[in-house]
Order: C-alpha cells, then sequence, then structure tokens
C-alpha cells in the first residue's frame, strides 16, 4: 500500500510539473504575440492614416469634410470597392467570412487554425476600405490580423487545439488593447467574445498579452485614451430612469443593426451578382450620401468625440437644423453607410460604428431629456458617453467588455451605475430578438455555432484511446450457429466478432442479428457465422477522438462501436460503448467547469 501511495504521489507530481512548464511555455508565447499583435495594430493604423491622406489631405476623413473637394467623396469610396472587390474575388473565391466573423469560424471549422487570407483581405483591404471612406472601423481587421500572427505562431510550434485557443486569445486581446489603450478591456474582449472561456490557465497569458500591448501602444501613441471625454456627473438620481430609456432604444438601434446584415447582404448579391463590381456600386452609394452628410464617412471618431465634447455643429447643406432632428439624420444615415458597407463586401470592422451609433443616440435623447429638465439632467455629451457603450454592448453581445472600456477611458467611477443600467437594458433587449451580435449573425445564416467551438476543442483533445474500451470474442466466419451463439451468451459482451482466416474482421454479430435464427433450433447445425454477421459495420480509429465517436452515434442507432488500429481498419482492438462515450462525455463537463472554477 505504501508502495503505490509514493507511485501516486510521484505521478501527481510530475502531472503538476508537465502543467507548470506548459503553463510557463504559454506565458512566454503570450509575450511574443502580444508584442507582435501590437505592432501590427499600429501598422495597420497608419496604414488607413496613410490611405486616408492619400484621398483627403488628411489622417482623418471627419477634419476636413468641410474643405475636401466634392468629387474626392464620389471617386475615393468608388475606386477603392473596385480594388476590394478584386481582392474578394481572388482572396475569398469561396465567399469565406473575414474579420472578427472569420476568427470565429475558424475556431468552430478549422481547429482554430486562422486561414491566412486574412492578412491580405484584413491588412491591406481594410486600410484601403476603411481609408478609402467606407463606412466601418478598425478594429475588426486588427483583431482578424492579431489572430492570424497567433494562430500561424502557434501552428509552426505544434501546439495543441487548446493552447492554438489561448494563444488566438492573446493576439485578440493584444490588438484591441492597442487599438482602444484599454488592456482591461482587451482581455475581457477576448475572454467573453472571442473564446468564451475564462478558465485561469487561459487568463494568464491573455492578460500578459494585453498589458504588453498596451506598453507598446502608449510608447508610439502616447498615453492617450481613444476619445477625450466629458466630465461625467450624474446630476440627479432621476436620470437613472433615462438612462433606462437610452438603454432600450440603444437596444432596439442594436437589433436593427445586427438583423439588417444579412437580409441586407442577400439582397445586394441579388441585385449586382457580379462580385467585382458590387462593393464598386456600395461605394458609389456612401460617396453620394456622403455629399450630403460627410459625417457618415469612414470610421468617424473624430465626430463622435465632438458628440461627447458637444461640438456639434447642426448643419445640413448649409442649413441649420435643430440638434435633435440633425442627430435624427446622422443616426439614420451611419446606420444605413455601416450596413451597405458591410453587407456590400467591404473589409472592416463593426465596432466602430457601433461606438458612433450608441453615441448619436445618446446624444439625440440627451438633447431631448436637457430640454425638458435641464435642472435634473447632464447635458447631451454625458449621454452620448453613456450610451456609445450601451449600444455596442448590445451589438457586440459583450457588456462585461463595454463597460470597461468606456470605464478605462473615464476613469470615472460616477459613470458606472448609469453605464451598468443602460449597457444592462440594452443587452437585454437586443436579446429578446435573439442571442447573435455583429459578429455571429453571419456564422448563424451559414448554420455555424461559435461558442460550439470551446467544447469541441477539448472533446477533440481527448482520443478514443482515453475511453475504456472492452475486448471482443471472435468466431471464425465458418462458426457454426449453434457454436456462435455460445460465445455470445458466455461472453456476455453484447457482440462478437467475426473474423477471417487472416484474423480481419468480417464484421459483428449482435442480438439483433441473432434474433431471427433462434426460433428454428434445426438451422444450428447448418448456419454459419458468416450468414449471421452484419457486414455493415461503422467502425472508430484508435487515434480519432471523442468528438469524432459522439458524431458517429448522432448518425446511427447502435449501442457499441468497434474500436480499429490506426494502420489496419479490420484489425478490431476492442468494442466501444454507447455509455462508456457519454460518460467520458460527462466526465469532460465536470473537469471543464472544475478548471474554469479554480
Amino acid at each position: 500500500m505504501a508502495l503505490k501511495e509514493t507511485l501516486l504521489d510521484g505521478k501527481s507530481k510530475a502531472l503538476a510539473w508537465t502543467r507548470d512548464q506548459d503553463a510557463l511555455y504559454m506565458v512566454v508565447l503570450a509575450v511574443a504575440v502580444g508584442v507582435l499583435a501590437a505592432y501590427a495594430a499600429l501598422i495597420l493604423r497608419f496604414m488607413i492614416e496613410w490611405v486616408s491622406l492619400f484621398w483627403t489631405g488628411a489622417r482623418t476623413w471627419e477634419t476636413v469634410i468641410d474643405t475636401m473637394p466634392w468629387y474626392m467623396y464620389l471617386l475615393a469610396p468608388t475606386l477603392t470597392g473596385l480594388v476590394v472587390g478584386w481582392i474578394a474575388v481572388h482572396f475569398l473565391p469561396g465567399g469565406e467570412l473575414r474579420g472578427v466573423a472569420g476568427v470565429l469560424a475558424d475556431l468552430v471549422q478549422r481547429k482554430a487554425r486562422v486561414h491566412p487570407r486574412q492578412l491580405v483581405t484584413e491588412t491591406i483591404g481594410g486600410a484601403l476600405a476603411i481609408g478609402g471612406g467606407a463606412s466601418l472601423g478598425r478594429e475588426g481587421p486588427t483583431v482578424a490580423l492579431g489572430a492570424l500572427l497567433a494562430s500561424e505562431i502557434g501552428q509552426r510550434l505544434g501546439l495543441t487545439e487548446q493552447q492554438l485557443r489561448i494563444l488566438i486569445g492573446c493576439g485578440v486581446a493584444a490588438g484591441l488593447a492597442a487599438s482602444f489603450n484599454t488592456p482591461i478591456a482587451g482581455t475581457l474582449f477576448a475572454l467573453e467574445v472571442i473564446l468564451a472561456d475564462y478558465a485561469i490557465a487561459t487568463f494568464g497569458p491573455i492578460v500578459i498579452a494585453s498589458v504588453l500591448a498596451t506598453v507598446i501602444s502608449r510608447s508610439e501613441l502616447g498615453n492617450y485614451p481613444a476619445f477625450t471625454v466629458p466630465e461625467y456627473q450624474l446630476i440627479s438620481t432621476w436620470e437613472i430612469p433615462s438612462y433606462l430609456v437610452i438603454g432600450a432604444l440603444c437596444g432596439l438601434v442594436a437589433s436593427v443593426f445586427i438583423k439588417a446584415m444579412v437580409p441586407t447582404r442577400l439582397w445586394l448579391m441579388k441585385t449586382m451578382p457580379n462580385p467585382y463590381l458590387r462593393p464598386m456600386l456600395v461605394g458609389l452609394t456612401i460617396g453620394l450620401m456622403g455629399l450630403v452628410l460627410p459625417q457618415v464617412m469612414s470610421i468617424g471618431y473624430g465626430t463622435v468625440e465632438d458628440m461627447m465634447l458637444e461640438r456639434i455643429q447642426p448643419e445640413l447643406l448649409g442649413v441649420a437644423l435643430p440638434l435633435a432632428g440633425f442627430l435624427a439624420i446622422v443616426l439614420v444615415g451611419k446606420l444605413v453607410a455601416t450596413i451597405l458597407s458591410a453587407a456590400g463586401g467591404f473589409p472592416g470592422g463593426l465596432f466602430g460604428p457601433a461606438l458612433f451609433l450608441g453615441a448619436t443616440v445618446g446624444a439625440l435623447c440627451g438633447d431631448i431629456a436637457h430640454a425638458i429638465s435641464p435642472a435634473y439632467s447632464e447635458s447631451y455629451g454625458a449621454y452620448a458617453l453613456v450610451a456609445c457603450g450601451a449600444l455596442t454592448a448590445a451589438a457586440l453581445q459583450a457588456p462585461l467588455t463595454v463597460i470597461l472600456i468606456v470605464f478605462e477611458m473615464t476613469a470615472n467611477y460616477q459613470i458606472m451605475l448609469p453605464l451598468m443600467a443602460a449597457c444592462s437594458v440594452a443587452t437585454l433587449v437586443t436579446r429578446t430578438f435573439g442571442r447573435a451580435s455583429v459578429f455571429t449573425e453571419a456564422l448563424e445564416e451559414r448554420g455555424i455555432e461559435a461558442h460550439w467551438g470551446l467544447e469541441q476543442s477539448w472533446m477533440r483533445s481527448v482520443s478514443v484511446s482515453r475511453i475504456p474500451w472492452r475486448s471482443i470474442p471472435s468466431v471464425s466466419e465458418t462458426t457454426r450457429l449453434d457454436k456462435l451463439k455460445q460465445v455470445y451468451t458466455e461472453s456476455g459482451k453484447g457482440c462478437v466478432q467475426v473474423v477471417d482466416d487472416d484474423g480481419s474482421m468480417v464484421g459483428i454479430v449482435t442480438f439483433s442479428d441473432l434474433q431471427k435464427w433462434l426460433i428454428d433450433s434445426a438451422l444450428d447445425q447448418v448456419i454459419v457465422a458468416s450468414e449471421v454477421v452484419n457486414r455493415n459495420v461503422l467502425v472508430i480509429s484508435e487515434t480519432d477522438s471523442l468528438l469524432d465517436a459522439i458524431h458517429i452515434l448522432d448518425r446511427e442507432e447502435f449501442e457499441q462501436m468497434p474500436v480499429v488500429a490506426a494502420d489496419n481498419p479490420r484489425k478490431v482492438l476492442g468494442v466501444l460503448s454507447r455509455n462508456a462515450i457519454f460518460s467520458t462525455y460527462h466526465k469532460m463537463i465536470v473537469k471543464h467547469g472544475e478548471r474554469e472554477r479554480g
């Protein structure tokens, strides 16, 4: 007994040492990914600014909307659309998903191996599209680029699927943290949106990557928030109902934003079937909108900041409008321009447009609320700030991430109460119309369950060889029926293998195969095993996974399945029962849950 306990203690120590070494290895890789993803995010940011500089003479569109020649509004997005269409046809011939949706699809369908196409479509295509005036954000391409770099490093080092997922989370967190100067929110985005996994083993490396990326971004750009935000104060507790109403409105707008994407894409594909010309025609449409409402062009972060700081000039074609009316027009215009840009094939992110739409809803409602009750309400800039988070939380279905983004940008605890209330209401309202986000709506259209990827990854990590299987008795194909019945009964295994002269499996005999031969005992000396055997047997290889076994059981109605050698599909090693498979599955669920709690 003492020897057994010593051996078990030694084994547990060896396993703990191995786990510690794996954790240290992932931390080292997280450092590398954090550094690379940060510089990739910076390069992409500068590329967008260079493209914008080429078209407008300024690094951002909103700084020159009043002075830029009218024809540039038409020329830039139209020619950009033509180039983007060419890129899409040659690098996405199958209409594959890209951006954050593409990363989620690769996590589920390609075992966390992000396709290298993202390097061209998101880096070059994203920079051209956003710098050329498409109404999209840079965070989507940044996230995709970070995920691609992490996936490539992991694949070259031969990481397992679960390790690849963690490393991709590091790349995503680093990219977003570098974009917004928000390390905590970058971490939460990777955990909440991309991986849906809060295990400690996952959390540590992602935090390290996010922190490093933020340090690098600050060293290059300075320690400045993504937006200059107003000093926020909660004037009165009576404002809370106003924020709840704004949250509900943000949830409704987010629902329209999400639900309109797929129908618009299908409509554009039907009315503009040529994939080369479709983005060009959409770009022309956006340019025409920009002539009337230039605020809808490109990312629009300058306009968002103007709303928060209450610097909006409510003019349309030189005509002064009431602020609320002008903001309502901007809201509809930006919503249409963003949906057209994304559905029309322009690469880019939807995080930025969600921030813009939220700020517009908040400024609109805040202007009305302040006009009704100026003594008990803040001015519209504060409402724009809170609603900016509420609509984004609803559109991304990631309230924790967005609450932390806004909090990190403001460093003001007073905003937390109205922000949490508005984000919660907005997310709940959107969820009444479905649990899809702007990232997962396209996946649902294609029948891809985004969060199924995590469960798949650890099910694939369990080899069939780790599932307890039983030995299986065998008889020759010339064995008489009476002997076959005897072997079947005495073994108690519920099945018998029939083999040929070389010992290779011919088929399997179960009770259902024997049933019709039980009535007439005169056949016992006449019928042989080759006449009884079921030759149409589905088998599973010893190198297959728990997920493969469950997929087979989902297709077939039987209780046992032969396990065969990897190098010989007719050499049976044992038999796997349905009970053993699902018992292992349930144990893995419990183990995974304990690891998350730990």
